[in-house]
């Protein structure tokens, strides 16, 4: 999926968890769940991170949509995070997890289940296509349906 789908995708599970939980720094846990959405592509050069000069040499090393796309990954790098602060570990969770969720309804899929299988598990929606499309406007649609409901106050 495209890094806006996956922005307002994790804007939205933000949105909920904040209604739904007892968030201590709001501010915090919607930079780690961001910071962790776009984080997950650091292994392909088209993304906004991995086209960065320093990602490269891990690119030669990894493959698009393969270890780093995985729950194991998400999970290994979110206790890292977790160990320094708990929220802040739990939004990276959330940020990642719900990258790899968008990735898993493209055709291209996701391995989830790296290192047990290199299988990747797809639905079959074609990133920038129309059903893309309509689920970023639902998704951005929804967001602003929610700010503007008052769930501005829960934000910070």
């Amino acid at each position: 999926m495209l890094f806006r789908t996956h922005l307002v995708f994790s804007l939205a599970l933000y949105f909920f968890l904040i209604w739904i939980l007892e968030v201590p720094n709001k501010l915090l846990f919607l930079i780690f769940i961001l910071f962790a959405t776009i984080f997950v592509d650091i292994d392909t050069k088209k993304s906004k991170f991995g086209k960065k000069w320093f990602f490269r040499p891990l690119q030669l090393f990894l493959n698009h949509r393969g270890m780093v796309h995985s729950i194991f990954f998400a999970s290994l790098l979110s206790l890292i995070v977790g160990s320094f602060n708990l929220w802040a570990g739990f939004g990276f969770f959330v940020g990642y997890v719900s990258h790899l969720f968008i990735d898993g309804l493209t055709k291209s899929g996701v391995a989830f289940l790296w290192p047990l299988t290199k299988k990747k598990f797809g639905f079959g929606i074609k990133t920038g296509g129309i059903f893309e499309e309509v689920i970023f406007v639902l998704l951005l649609l929804g967001n602003i349906f929610l700010v503007g409901k008052g769930v501005f106050n829960y934000l910070f």
